[in-house]
């Protein structure tokens, strides 16, 4: 890789070193998810290169440069024309006509000016935070420039004071804007420069507004000269102002003109500010730390006590200048030398400090001794040294090149937005603070000498220039110690999390990056102590691009990494990673484990073999790592690249295997009877062998059961296994398989998109993986490999893909993948199971639990075929299968109350109960299918399984499909909601049902969406049913119906033949294990007890109530109509 280019890094590279639970506990870092910064959304969305080299780099920065800076400069011309325009339009009458020569209050009327600048800059800032800084901006300066044209229709003081006031409001937050549009776009190393070229602005302005205002004081007629003047500024201001909604890019993210890779670019090479780009959320912690940080105070002293000087600039100079002996007109001309020098002092300074390293504070000291020279020319010069007296008029301005140079330090030292937007109004503050004081040192019974007031800014010059060295040593000081306790100065993901300087200093605390994928956090090397190494590790091998720490001034820097030499245990784990054992990203294995653990029959195939092509960490882009740039161009030709990689393990590894011990536990107890796709005796050599398989384990085991002990959550894991995954970093074939299995028990998001993290999506994953293995083909005994392979192993993975595909066909109407005709695989046996008791009855319910999928497959498949007559043996299938159960797996569901609860076997019946449902939701004219008698009762006993659940607090051991189950049963109970004898349980079952989904929607993000759909649905009941009331008062629902030999009322609908359900079918033998002291229901239903109701489905008032519910049924549902979401017809509700 050439020294010009960005290196990438793999996640799989970054070893995780474990962190002390104690430190962890207290000293964490705490990052706001949030209100992540959203430069991540266009980190996240990019999928092209990401390394980019310096030739890319300057040519962005150049159109950069070209596209902020002119605005900014034009803008800031405006403003400093507009404000500063008071001294010059004194010399034309200004003073005369609003009767500002009585006392101090021309003095005032400068002040004043100042005192709307420090009350307006707060609440300007929060606008730019808040909206895009383009409209704010926008709307501030065409404001203005009408403030400023109404200068002209003042008649006193008063009116003047007023108008000063809200000029200073209206132009107070360009400053702060402006730096933090600088902040954006640049790096720190560039900032100083970039910002220094807006505000040279102040000093080179006063050489073209003389000229222009002179052209002004030649005319005459009956209106004033000054008025002439903000006729024209405040014109011109308002065109400009409303031109700035189309000209001002806001920051790299939203900015127009540049495609998808240079924003990419623009983007992440700003990680090296360890600062957000933009996040529109304020903190109100980042404020409490500005508060209460030393630096940002003393920065703000300097701002204030040098701003003082400005005073006599910005408000005195002409005046001052023809109190030398001066015309007013050559008073004018003589402000252009004065102009000249603070703008080309403005660009020299700003060019320096980008230029010289550590240099800023000292640059800062020099303007502070240039006021001091100018001071004392004025002060002690005789009036009629006219040269020296006018040379020191021009030497003074020398304090903006200063100013210049404190407003990119304080912008480069403060990382966290909020924290960076505040810091800078902050300094800002003090800036119109001292030009508040300013004036009001200038009194006119001093004129023309000003002595007092020269002798005031002489002596705050002095104060300035000792209090930023005291700044300087003090940042030395924090530098030292940092180096000395090893701290960490920038994380690698502190951009991402938006930390603060303070935050992002603490020592042993990880970001959420690195936290994430499981490393540790990279420090960037002391420059003065830093020197080049590489690794002796050929084989992993990690490019890091080293930065320039802070300057002295800046934030304090970190140590050198301390990287210990290769040993033969880091030896010995490249060699390992080489040849496809890789280093746990997340969950670092035990060294001593490394190189013991043999590898799998299939894993040895692939490295004996010619397994060409294979990924290694170093050749895999994973996604985006910190970039840290260098200080200077200068220093960054010094740089070299550093190779270096600790395989070192820390000695806290025992919580890591603490932790994976945790979550196989959680694994065997609540997943092994769903997913027994791990071998229970082997998990802990299995993940420490695997990274991707430990990574999986961990997603499922802290998703169902999170350890109430430090630990990265499921997230974190996720994220490092999916990487795994799709870098094929996980050479075993069926140890991916087994990971991928395990995904299954992470779903958060919602269904109301396709995404690659749904359930739906893994288990696809999972399926076509195994067909390219052959899982579903297994060689005869005859065959060589039916002795070599773990057939068990491989069959109870082939059978959890089948099930779990089987239920995704019927609940989201996906087709089905497998065809049972390719697959000559056994079945499960108890004999693929380990032999333990508790083992052995989980294997039972697996078993059953596959014969029931692959009859709810059949159904999906004939509910799929529209027009085809429904094959009712399958009816029969679902009989016998409840008939095989061995007494100990039935429901235990005969009495009112459950005796002996067992969490599988309840979770065992959702999908068999779920099938009846599914059988006789009797489709009609509606959308909304109306539920048979079977149907109401298999809900009853779906409520009743919930019911036994949420009493025991297991909601957070059920999968992610029990969200559909309740959603079936959701269905039916709404109509029979409708029934009288039937409305109590029925409400009460549907409060049971959403209970249940608010305890899921903590876990599963469908259980959001089927939640929504509740209140909905419910909502539409009670519309209904005042309907209902309402039609019923009115005379209708007179039909009169039949009655069955069951004596369940009857009602043809649309002539419509009964149900076979009816007729041919006895449906009470689907329910074994219910009897009528089940529940309210069951009793109803079972023993025929229908007087004074109408018991048959359609009844003469389920009619009416659902035609009254069908009146507003499609708009009801509109949101989820896309997600198959209760979808009603042919096949009900999908979505899972």
């Amino acid at each position: 890789m050439s020294s010009s280019e960005k290196p990438k890094v793999s996640t799989a590279e970054l070893s995780d070193n474990s962190r002390d639970v104690e430190a962890s506990s207290k000293a964490e870092v705490v990052v706001d998810t949030v209100h992540t910064d959203e430069a991540m959304k266009v980190l996240a969305a990019y999928t092209g290169e990401q390394t980019w080299t310096d030739d890319e780099e300057k040519k962005i920065r150049r159109r950069i440069d070209w596209k902020v800076l002119p605005i900014l400069f034009l803008t800031y011309t405006l403003q400093y024309y507009d404000k500063a325009m008071i001294s010059q339009a004194a010399l034309f009458g200004l003073r005369e006509d609003l009767g500002l020569t009585v006392g101090n209050r021309y003095s005032w009327m400068a002040s004043i000016f100042y005192l709307g600048f420090i009350i307006g800059a707060y609440p300007c800032m929060v606008l730019a935070q808040r909206y895009p800084v383009e409209r704010v901006a926008c709307g501030t300066v065409t404001l203005w420039g009408l403030c400023l044209i109404l200068t002209t229709v003042c008649h006193n003081y008063q009116g003047v004071y007023a108008q000063r006031f809200f000029l200073g409001f209206l132009e107070s937050g360009i400053s702060p804007m402006f730096m933090l549009i600088v902040g954006s776009w640049y790096r720190k190393e560039e900032q100083a420069m970039r910002m220094g070229v807006w505000y040279c602005c102040t000093g080179y302005v006063s050489i073209i507004s003389p000229l222009i205002n002179y052209g002004f004081g030649l005319v005459g007629g009956g209106v004033s000269s000054w008025r002439y003047m903000y006729y024209f500024g405040g014109a011109i201001t308002m065109a400009w102002g409303i031109a700035l909604y189309w000209l001002l890019p806001t920051d790299p993210i939203n900015a127009r003109g540049f495609n998808e890779r240079e924003r990419y670019i623009m983007v992440a090479r700003l990680r090296s500010n360890n600062s957000g780009v933009r996040n529109t959320h304020f903190k109100k912690d980042q404020v409490l730390e500005l508060i209460l940080d030393l630096k940002f105070w003393l920065l703000f002293s300097v701002s204030l006590l040098s701003m003082i000087a400005n005073g006599p600039i910005s408000a005195f100079i002409p005046v001052i200048i023809r109190g030398f002996g001066f015309s007013s007109l050559n008073s004018l001309l003589l402000l252009c030398p004065a102009g000249a020098w603070a703008g080309t002092m403005m660009l020299l300074f700003s060019y320096l400090a980008f230029k010289l390293k550590n240099a800023r504070t000292y640059l800062i000291f020099v303007a502070q001794l240039g006021t001091v020279l100018a001071c004392l020319l004025l002060w002690k010069l005789p009036m009629g040294a006219k040269v020296g007296l006018l040379f020191g008029t021009t030497l003074l301005p020398t304090l903006g090149a200063g100013y210049a140079v404190l407003m990119g330090l304080q912008v480069a030292n403060t990382a966290g937005y909020t924290k960076r937007s505040i810091a800078s109004s902050g300094v800002f503050i003090g800036y119109c603070i001292g030009n508040f004081v300013g004036p009001l040192c200038f009194h006119a019974e001093d004129a023309p000498r000003y002595a007092p007031g020269f002798i005031i800014v002489l002596i705050t010059a002095l104060v300035a220039a000792g209090l930023i060295i005291m700044y300087r040593f003090l940042c030395v000081w924090e530098n030292k110690r940092r180096d000395k306790a090893g701290t960490l100065e920038a994380f690698d993901h502190a951009y991402e999390d938006d930390l603060t300087d303070i935050t992002n200093r603490s020592a042993g605390q990880k970001c959420s990056g690195c936290y994430a994928t499981g490393s540790d956090c990279q420090i960037r090397p002391s420059k003065r102590k830093k020197s080049s190494h590489s690794s002796t590790v050929q084989d992993s091998i990690r490019d890091t691009i080293t930065a320039a720490s802070h300057d002295a001034e800046q934030e304090p820097r970190q140590p050198s990494p301390l990287v210990r030499p290769p040993t033969a245990a880091a030896t010995a784990v490249a060699t390992a990673t080489a040849t496809g054992a890789l280093t746990d990203p997340g969950i670092t294995p035990p060294a001593s484990r490394i190189n013991e653990t043999p590898l799998s029959h299939h894993a040895a195939e692939l490295i004996t073999g010619a397994a060409t092509g294979r990924s290694n960490p170093s050749d895999v882009d994973t996604g985006f790592l910190q970039v840290f740039g260098p200080e200077t161009n200068a220093d960054a030709e010094r740089q070299e690249l550093e190779a270096t990689i600790d395989y070192g393990y820390s000695h806290v590894d025992s919580r890591q295997q603490e932790l994976q011990q945790i979550y196989a536990d959680t694994y065997v107890k609540f997943c092994y009877a769903w997913c027994p796709v791990l071998d229970v005796d082997r998990i802990a050599e299995d993940t420490a062998r695997s990274p991707l398989l430990a990574n999986a384990l961990a997603v499922a085991g802290s998703h169902i059961r999170p350890p109430l002990i430090p630990h990265d959550g499921p997230a974190a894991y996720y994220k490092r296994a999916i990487s795994l995954f799709y870098n094929d970093e996980e050479s075993d074939g069926i140890t991916t398989l087994q990971a991928v299995a395990l995904f299954y028990w992470w779903a958060p998001r919602s269904i109301s998109i396709a995404h690659r993290h749904s359930s739906w999506w893994w288990t696809s994953v999972l399926i076509r993986h195994a067909q390219q293995m052959n899982l579903h083909r297994e060689p005869g005994p005859s065959q060589p490999l039916y002795q070599t392979l773990n057939l068990s192993l491989r069959r109870r993975i082939w059978w959890t893909a089948f099930a779990r595909e089987r239920l995704t066909a019927l609940c989201q109407s996906k087709p089905c993948i497998i065809d049972p005709s390719d697959c000559n695989i056994a079945p499960p046996s108890l004999s693929d199971f380990p032999s333990s008791p508790t083992l052995q009855r989980k294997a039972e319910i697996f078993i059953h639990w596959v014969a029931l999928c692959a009859i709810i497959g059949r159904v999906a498949k004939a509910l799929s075929r529209p027009g085809a007559p429904f094959p009712t043996h399958l009816r029969q299938e679902l009989v016998d299968w409840a008939a095989a159960l061995p007494p100990h797996l039935q429901l235990p569901i005969t009495r009112p109350r459950t005796a002996s609860f067992d969490r599988d076997v309840h979770q065992l019946h959702l999908p068999y109960l779920t099938t009846i449902i599914v059988l006789h939701l009797r489709r009609s004219a509606h959308d909304l299918p109306q539920a048979l008698p079977p149907a109401i009762l298999a809900a009853s006993c779906i409520v009743r399984i919930l019911r036994d659940i949420l009493s025991r607090g297991d909601a957070r051991f059920l999968m992610a499909i029990t969200c559909w189950y309740s959603g079936t049963a959701f269905t039916a109970l709404m109509q029979a909601s409708r029934i009288p004898k039937l409305a109590r349980d029925a409400n009460d079952g549907l409060d049971v049902l959403t209970n249940a989904v608010e305890e899921l929607q903590k876990m599963w993000g469908s259980a959001r969406v089927i939640r929504q759909g509740f209140d909905r649905l419910r909502m539409a009941g009670r519309i209904g049913a005042i309907h209902h009331r309402t039609s019923s008062a009115a005379g209708g629902g007179n039909t009169r119906p039949h009655t069955n030999a069951s004596g369940m009322s009857l009602l043809d609908a649309g002539g419509q033949e009964e149900p076979d359900v009816a007729r041919d079918f006895d449906w009470t033998v689907l329910f074994p294990f219910v009897t009528p002291e089940t529940g309210g229901i069951a009793r109803v239903l079972l023993q025929g007890d229908e007087s004074g109701m109408a018991t048959r489905f359609p009844s003469p008032e389920g009619l009416l109530f659902q035609d009254a519910f069908m009146v507003d049924y499609h708009g009801l549902l509109a949101p989820f109509e896309t997600t198959d979401l209760f979808r009603f017809g042919d096949v009900p509700l999908g979505g899972m």
